[in-house]
C-alpha cells in the first residue's frame, strides 16, 4: 500500500491575498503512480510505453539490423516452443544427462549472444569516390529543411546506414584532400592514398627491370646521338632499332620472340626518361566566335533550302525536291577550300629526354616546314568522293614529261609562282578537275566556298552554273573555320595522314639517308603526289566522316529542322539559331 504524508494527518494550508486560509492537502495525489512500459525491444531490451515509440526506435536505431531482429525473434519463438514441449513430452533426464546439461546451456547462450550482435557479420569498405558521391547527393537535398531527414533519405537511397552518412559528412574536408592526393598520383580517388603509394613503389620496381639491358643501352645511345643531330625520332624507329639491337646482342631467336608491343614501349619510355615532345617556338592564334554572324548564316541557308530554283526551271522538277533536305540533297552538297601543304608535315614532334627545355628538329633544308604547295579540296556530304585533290606547286610549270609521268594519278598537279591558288589556276582546276568529277546532271548542286578573291569572281560562278549545274554559296566572311566542313577536321586529318605516309617512307634506311643528305625539288614534288594520293584514299574510306562534318557545321541543314541538334560549330557550345 502506497501512503503519503498527507494521509498520515499532516495538513498543508495556503494564505490567500484576502487573508483566508485554504487547505490544499486534498489536491495532492494520495500515491505516486509509476509509468508502465509493457513494450520491449527484442534487439537491445529497451522498454517503451507504447508500440509507436518502439517502431520509431527500431526505424532510427536498428534500421540496418532488421535481419538480425528477425533472426532473434525466430530464435526466441523456437526457444519458447522447445520449453513448452519439453515439459510435456521430454522425460526427466538422468544424472549423467543432468551433468551435461549446463554445457549445452552455455553453448546456446553463446549462440544467442552472437545473434544479438549489432551490425553485419562482414564489414564493407567503400571507396573515396563512393563517399563523395554520397555527400554530393546529400548537398543536393537543399529543399529539405531538417538535416536528419536528409541523412535518412541519402542512407536509404545509397543502401547504407545513417550513421555512415553522418560520419562522412563530418570528414568531408579530409575526403576531398585524399582525392586531391590520389589525383596527383594519377588516380581518381578509387584507391586510398596508402594503397596508391604502395602501387607507385611497385611500378617503380617493375620499371627498373630490363629484359635486354645491352640492347636497350645501345638503342638509348643511338637515340641520343640522333636527337643531338636534331633528327626526328618516332615510335616505329625505336621499336625497329630495339629489335635490331636484340638480334645483334642476343641472337636472332631472341629477336624473333621480341614483339615490340605498345606495353613494352610505354615501360621503355618510363625506364629511360623518354617522352613525346613538341618542337618549341611554335605559336597558335585563336579566333573570335562571331555567334550572331553564324546564326544569321544558318537562318539564311534554311530559307535558301526551302526555296525553289529561279533559273533554268525546266531542268528542275518538283519531284526532285527532297522533303527533308529541300532544294539540295546530301549527295549534291559540296565544299571547296584550300589547305597549305608544307613538304615537312608534322615533323615538329619527336621523342626526347624528359625535362629538356630546348627541343629542336633539323630538316633537310630550311623553309620546308612552310608552305611548299597548296591543296585544292572539294568534298561532298554523301556518296563517293568524286573530285580528286589538286596540288599547286611553286613554279611556272616548266617540268619534263618524265617528271609528270611519275606523278600519282590520284591527284591533279598545277603550278603557280608562289604556290598559291589564283584566278587562272582556279579556272584550270574547274575545267580539269571539278566538272569531270561532279558532272553536269539535271540535279542542282550547291558548292559552299569562302570569300577568297578568285572564288568571288563572276566567271567562276558562271562556269559552275553552266558547266556543272551548281550554285556557289558563299560562307560568312572571317568565320569559315567554324562553318566550313573542310576546316572542321577534313584538312587537318588529311595533312596528318600525309605525315604518316611520309613517316612510313622515312623508315627505310636508304630514304632516311636521302632525306638528310640532299633531296631535289623534283623528288619532293613526286613524293608529295604519292603521299597525298595515299592519304586521300585512306581518308575517303570512311564515308560517314564527311556526313558528320557537314552536319556539325550546318552545311547539311534540313528544311524541316529535324537535325538542328546536330549543328555544333566550333567553340559555340551550346548553339541555337
Amino acid at each position: 500500500m502506497n501512503r503519503t504524508l498527507f494521509s498520515c494527518g499532516i495538513k498543508r494550508t495556503v494564505t490567500t491575498r484576502k487573508g483566508q486560509e485554504f487547505d490544499v492537502s486534498a489536491t495532492f495525489p494520495r500515491s505516486v503512480k509509476l509509468l508502465r512500459k509493457p513494450v520491449k525491444c527484442d534487439i537491445c531490451n529497451e522498454s517503451f510505453t507504447a508500440k509507436k515509440y518502439l517502431e520509431t526506435h527500431i526505424r532510427f536505431k536498428h534500421s540496418s539490423d532488421k535481419e538480425s531482429k528477425d533472426e532473434i525473434r525466430d530464435n526466441k519463438d523456437q526457444t519458447e516452443y522447445r520449453k513448452l514441449h519439453q515439459s510435456e513430452e521430454t522425460p526427466t533426464p538422468s544424472s549423467s544427462e543432468q551433468a551435461e546439461q549446463p554445457t549445452v546451456q552455455r553453448k546456446s547462450a553463446t549462440i544467442d549472444k552472437e545473434d544479438k550482435r549489432r551490425g553485419q557479420s562482414r564489414r564493407k569498405s567503400y571507396t573515396v569516390a563512393f563517399k563523395l558521391e554520397t555527400l554530393k547527393l546529400l548537398d543536393s537535398l537543399t529543399e529539405i529543411k531538417f538535416k536528419n531527414k536528409r541523412y535518412e533519405i541519402v542512407a536509404r537511397e545509397r543502401g547504407i546506414s545513417r550513421s555512415l552518412v553522418i560520419k562522412w559528412d563530418k570528414n568531408k574536408a579530409r575526403l576531398k584532400k585524399e582525392v586531391e592526393l590520389n589525383k596527383h598520383k594519377g588516380n581518381k580517388g578509387n584507391v586510398r592514398a596508402g594503397r596508391q603509394r604502395r602501387k607507385l613503389v611497385d611500378d617503380q620496381l617493375n620499371e627498373k627491370r630490363e629484359k635486354y639491358p645491352l640492347a636497350a643501352a645501345q638503342v638509348v645511345v643511338e637515340f641520343k646521338l640522333r636527337r643531338a643531330k636534331g633528327c626526328k625520332v618516332s615510335k616505329l624507329w625505336l621499336k625497329k632499332k630495339m629489335k635490331l639491337a636484340i638480334e645483334a646482342c642476343y641472337g636472332k631467336d631472341k629477336a624473333d620472340k621480341f614483339k615490340a608491343s605498345n606495353n613494352w614501349f610505354v615501360r621503355f619510355k618510363k625506364r629511360h626518361g623518354i617522352s613525346f615532345r613538341r618542337r618549341s617556338n611554335k605559336k597558335k592564334n585563336s579566333a573570335e566566335d562571331g555567334r550572331e554572324t553564324i546564326q544569321r548564316f544558318h537562318r539564311d541557308l534554311r530559307k535558301a533550302v526551302k526555296s525553289k530554283r529561279r533559273r533554268n526551271t525546266s531542268r528542275m522538277h518538283n519531284s526532285a525536291i527532297d522533303k527533308k533536305y529541300g532544294r539540295w540533297s546530301p549527295k549534291n552538297r559540296y565544299n571547296i577550300d584550300q589547305v597549305p601543304l608544307p613538304f615537312v608535315i608534322d615533323q615538329d614532334k619527336t621523342y626526347d629526354i624528359t625535362g629538356n627545355k630546348q627541343v629542336w628538329v633539323s630538316q633537310p633544308s630550311t623553309g620546308l616546314d612552310k608552305r611548299q604547295a597548296t591543296l585544292q579540296l572539294c568534298i561532298r556530304a554523301k556518296g563517293e568522293q568524286n573530285v580528286k585533290p589538286g596540288i599547286v606547286f611553286r613554279g611556272k610549270g616548266h617540268v619534263t614529261s618524265a617528271e609528270r609521268a611519275e606523278y600519282d594519278e590520284g591527284v591533279d598537279v598545277y603550278f603557280q609562282e608562289c604556290a598559291w591558288m589564283d584566278h587562272d589556276v582556279n579556272m584550270k582546276w574547274v575545267s580539269k578537275t571539278l566538272i569531270p568529277g561532279i558532272g553536269n546532271s539535271s540535279d542542282e548542286k550547291v558548292i559552299f566556298a569562302d570569300n577568297v578573291g578568285f572564288q568571288l569572281n563572276k566567271e567562276f560562278h558562271e562556269a559552275c552554273r553552266k558547266k556543272a549545274n551548281a550554285v556557289v554559296y558563299l560562307l560568312p566572311e572571317n568565320h569559315t573555320d567554324k562553318v566550313q566542313p573542310i576546316d572542321a577536321g577534313c584538312g587537318k586529318l588529311l595533312k596528318t595522314k600525309i605525315g604518316e605516309a611520309m613517316e612510313r617512307w622515312l623508315e627505310e634506311d636508304d630514304n632516311l639517308e636521302l632525306w638528310h643528305d640532299k633531296i631535289s625539288a623534283k623528288q619532293r614534288r613526286v613524293l608529295m603526289t604519292k603521299w597525298t594520293a595515299e592519304a586521300w584514299k585512306e581518308l575517303t574510306a570512311d564515308k560517314l566522316f564527311f556526313m558528320k562534318l557537314f552536319e556539325r557545321t550546318g552545311c547539311l541543314i534540313t528544311a524541316d529542322g529535324s537535325d538542328d541538334d546536330k549543328i555544333r560549330p566550333q567553340a559555340l557550345e551550346p548553339y541555337s539559331f
